[in-house]
């Protein structure tokens, strides 16, 4: 198996109804007891770490609070939320489970998120308005029976329902369209090399802001292979997006990295396996330009490994970051962990260069594994776009087979797939990527298999340069 960089840059521009329609609580669950069986969401800390994803990815609550908070103080927050933003009583509130609450926090946040009700219309609504609400709005863009959706489960309405709106919203993240013909400039680099020749395995790209001689305005980390199992993580940088010219080495036995400039200077995160099969998650920092490009950092940090016992976590991606610095102030991280079978989705955040407190990212786990993926769920990328939290998400159909790697668009936990047509008609991609350059211009990189894939458009990478 051999993978190899995929690149592209792409530019982008981007009435109400009351009906009673379904009164009874059986489907009002997030999750069924099968589904729970079948997830494993059976003991307090894994109901815990549900809490805490449903909680900060509906923006609810921010890390800071709900971390260190009791599953009986999650519940207590759900009721004072749901209680200020609904109409519903204290009472009915106090009777329902946490997963109940925690499926009317995700209804809520998607009819809010999609502007089907306004702040103020939702205040006036009791849950069995807002649940009866999802199912007309389902049955209004889906065209499904009225029979059929009110014998689902309320998960599953919030899931019908990001599954219209978010290629609706988003089309332009997720039509991606490499044999398009326009007038308008069109450009793309398959085989992505540096300028010794090495492959740019998973290019992440920062845009630097640097002014002076000899500065890049293009940063781009990325890994090359020096032996069987064994990468170093490299530092190149760019002028054009296409053409990268070597800088110096990050790490050895370190890959997958991400960067993103911080004030005046960097953060790096990247996957290191000084020990065989014993991977954890490092960071470094640089105050500057010339730190980074010398790679003399002035804060490094080794996490270790926390979710599972078998102690293998990676493919960090810098999710969100506040303060003036590692040490005095805090770095949201999203990664993977093996659960001694396959790769799945966790979260964590390092408090003032310290502290480092990791859960697993149950909602968006389980809303993929609901999307039929069996395999690895691993690499991302968060970004923002139009004052929302998006994210690019890989995710493997079945466990072992590399040609079914897909590429998903996330918000609030929910997905949909990202539709890649290349000339040749390649169809697994894996390790996205994606950084802002300009205003709705954005760099996106992705790996290709060699499995499922055109020899032509493999062994290397690609920049897609769209205007619209």
């Amino acid at each position: 198996m051999k993978l190899i960089t995929f690149f592209l840059l792409i530019n982008f521009t981007n009435s109400q109804s009351h009906e009673t329609l379904d009164t009874g609580d059986k489907a009002s669950s997030v999750f069924s007891y099968s589904e729970l069986k079948r997830h494993k969401i059976n003991g307090l800390k894994s109901e815990k770490d549900l809490l805490i994803s449903i909680l900060l990815h509906s923006k609810w609550s921010d890390f800071t609070s709900v971390l260190k908070m009791s599953t009986h103080e999650l519940k207590a927050l759900l009721i004072t939320e749901l209680s200020k933003r609904t109409n519903e009583t204290t009472s009915v509130l106090q009777s329902k489970t946490n997963l109940e609450l925690s499926s009317f926090c995700l209804a809520y946040t998607f009819l809010k998120t999609a502007a089907l009700r306004s702040e103020s219309k939702l205040q006036e609504m009791f849950l069995v308005d807002i649940r009866n609400t999802l199912i007309i709005e389902n049955q209004k863009h889906l065209n499904k029976n009225r029979n059929t959706l009110q014998a689902l489960t309320t998960k599953k309405l919030v899931q019908l329902g990001y599954c219209w709106y978010l290629p609706k919203t988003y089309n332009n993240f997720i039509d991606l369209n490499f044999n398009q013909r326009s007038t308008k400039p069109l450009r793309s680099k398959f085989k992505l090399k540096d300028d010794l020749g090495r492959r740019m395995n998973v290019i992440k790209i920062v845009k630097t802001n640097e002014s002076g001689p000899h500065k890049f305005p293009y940063i781009g980390l990325y890994h090359v292979r020096v032996s069987e199992d064994d990468f170093n993580l490299q530092l190149a940088g760019s002028n054009d997006l296409f053409n990268w010219n070597f800088i110096t080495e990050i790490d050895n036995n370190a890959h997958q990295g991400d960067i993103v400039k911080w004030n005046d200077g960097y953060l790096v995160a990247y996957e290191e396996d000084k020990i065989q099969g014993a991977n954890n998650i490092a960071l470094k920092y640089y105050t500057d330009y010339d730190r980074l490009i010398s790679n003399h950092s002035t804060y490094e940090k080794h996490l270790n490994t926390s979710i599972h016992e078998f102690g293998v976590e990676g493919t960090p991606d810098i999710r969100n970051f506040s303060g003036d610095s590692p040490t005095n102030g805090n770095i949201q991280i999203g990664f993977h962990y093996y659960d001694g079978t396959i790769d799945k989705l966790a979260m964590g955040v390092l408090q003032n260069g310290e502290t480092w407190t990791a859960w697993k990212d149950a909602l968006s786990e389980i809303n993929l594994r609901d999307m039929n993926f069996k395999g690895n769920i691993g690499s991302r990328k968060g970004f923002q776009y139009q004052d929302q939290l998006l994210t690019l998400q890989e995710a493997r159909l079945v466990k072992g087979d590399w040609s079914t790697w897909k590429i998903m668009l996330g918000l609030n936990g929910y997905y949909t797939e990202v539709l890649i047509t290349t000339p040749k008609g390649s169809k697994s991609f894996a390790n996205p990527s994606i950084t802002e350059i300009d205003t709705n211009k954005y760099a996106i990189s992705l790996f290709l298999p060699t499995e499922g894939n055109h020899f032509r458009e493999n062994n290397g990478g690609v920049i897609f340069l769209n205007n619209k």
